[in-house]
């Protein structure tokens, strides 16, 4: 009823309504399923250059299996620490693996957000990537810069006697894990207003 009495009018249910067009998604769309084997074409390299031998390696491609199985399980940035500490389990010198795990952990990070976004049956406009990809390229040009830089300064891959010592970069990596813990922890830690 409406506030003057009278009645309102009968909205019509029957299948005689046109129903709504379907959205147009553009010229070219891909399965959103894409972005995790792009995951897994990733990360799995990674796994066979970047882990240590033995039962790591298996650990760390299952990680990989339930990343893309999951992504809501988070175990992608389980993955990518376990990659980016068995770095620190290699000879101390800087290599190019070095520097191929530093772009991938990088690469697999955003793949990882954009699983979590993307369902897995959705389609996918490419072209909504490249902001992502931009700041993607303009974080990993100085950074692989400065690790060929150090690479370089070391003496090549069998490292020379110009750079500091594997002790010296293995106690500035720790120390800045532990700062970022420190940092990231009272954050996630924290409960969510009810």
């Amino acid at each position: 009823m409406s506030r003057d009495g009278g009645r309102l009018p009968a909205v019509s249910t029957t299948a005689e309504e046109p129903s709504a067009p379907a959205p147009v998604l553009g010229l070219f769309t891909v399965p959103a399923w894409s972005v995790r084997a792009l995951f897994a074409a990733i990360a799995l390299p990674l796994v066979l250059v970047g882990v240590p031998e033995g039962p790591w390696t298996v650990i760390a491609a299952v990680l990989v299996g339930v990343s893309v199985w999951r992504p809501r399980w988070l175990t992608a940035w389980v993955l990518i620490g376990a990659l980016l500490l068995s770095s620190l389990a290699g000879p101390g010198t800087l290599t190019p693996r070095l520097l191929a795990v530093i772009a991938g952990a990088h690469a697999m990070h955003l793949l990882a957000g954009w699983m979590l976004a993307l369902p897995a049956a959705a389609r996918l406009q490419p072209t909504v990537l490249l902001p992502s990809l931009r700041r993607f390229a303009i974080v990993q040009a100085p950074v692989q810069l400065a690790a060929v830089v150090l690479l370089l300064l070391r003496g090549g891959a069998g490292g020379g006697a110009a750079g500091p010592d594997v002790p010296v970069l293995a106690v500035v990596s720790g120390l800045a894990l532990a700062a970022l813990v420190g940092l990231l922890l009272p954050a996630l830690l924290r409960r969510a207003p009810r």
